[in-house]
């Protein structure tokens, strides 16, 4: 059976109290609230489990298999804090039903994110002279390198030969590149990119916030295969916008349903031998 139409029989039932659980950092938190929010604005009886934040952030290192990140909260920059959630003591996994981070969660969130309703909860400032160097217009590429603590535990990982084949294919189109990273871009990586556009900024020691912002600013977005990518693609509806065609690796690809759902197109590689 296919795999979300076996999730769609499973749509929220009115008269059973949801908990959407949260978790993650800020890609994963959008998800969440967005389909706490979607659910609460269709006056679904939904509560929030915040439990995640009861822990302190940590950040893990880079390199150790299997260990990740613990994040703190992240949407305030949206105005949106524990308080903005209904929380309830008396509901558990006996007499609610509860969402959890996976297949069901995602394909309810990016459904959540659009409609209009919701994608006002995450509005942010437009443009971004303050972030990028003078100089930058409002028509730049953008691409997320996803690296981190995500190479720890990711299923897939996209390599940096697969992003720079991308990479020329767009420079004719705009004159400024901004590369993201969350970890040291190599020399190599940043001269096969500054080749092809007259100025490139890159950015690997940022803010979470900022980048997200940059890239939901982006004229031409390539993502890498992480719910930040996603969420910030979500959350440009004026983007020409790329994502990896394989997000996960085993078990784990079914996940990639909804996202492929939404993609019309795929790009030709003409590999020479």
């Amino acid at each position: 059976m296919d795999v979300l139409k076996f999730f769609r029989h499973l749509q929220p039932n009115k008269n059973t109290y949801t908990i959407v659980t949260f978790a993650g950092g800020l890609g994963a938190q959008i998800i969440n609230a967005a389909v706490y929010f979607s659910m609460k604005n269709d006056e679904h009886p939904v509560y929030a489990d915040l439990s995640y934040f009861d822990a302190s952030e940590s950040i893990a290192a880079v390199g150790t298999a299997g260990e990740v990140s613990h994040w703190s909260w992240r949407l305030g920059v949206f105005g949106l804090f524990p308080a903005s959630f209904d929380r309830s003591s008396h509901l558990n996994r006996r007499n609610s039903e509860t969402l959890q981070d996976g297949l069901h969660m995602l394909e309810l969130g990016l459904n959540a994110l659009e409609r209009p309703d919701i994608r006002k909860l995450f509005d942010i400032a437009p443009g971004v002279g303050d972030i990028l160097p003078s100089g930058f217009s409002d028509s730049f590429f953008c691409m997320h390198v996803r690296r981190g603590d995500f190479v720890n535990v990711a299923s897939h990982l996209i390599t940096d030969s697969e992003f720079l084949g991308l990479v020329s294919k767009f420079s004719g189109l705009v004159h400024n590149a901004v590369v993201i990273s969350d970890s040291p871009i190599a020399p190599d990586f940043r001269i096969v990119v500054s080749s092809y556009f007259r100025k490139v900024s890159f950015l690997d020691n940022i803010d979470a916030h900022a980048a997200h912002r940059i890239m939901r600013n982006a004229r031409i977005l390539i993502c890498s295969n992480s719910t930040f990518s996603l969420t910030a693609a979500a959350l440009n509806p004026n983007a020409l916008v790329v994502v990896p065609k394989r997000w996960y690796g085993g078990k784990h690809r079914q996940m990639e349903a909804p996202i492929h759902e939404r993609c019309s197109f795929q790009i030709m590689e003409n590999r020479r031998g």
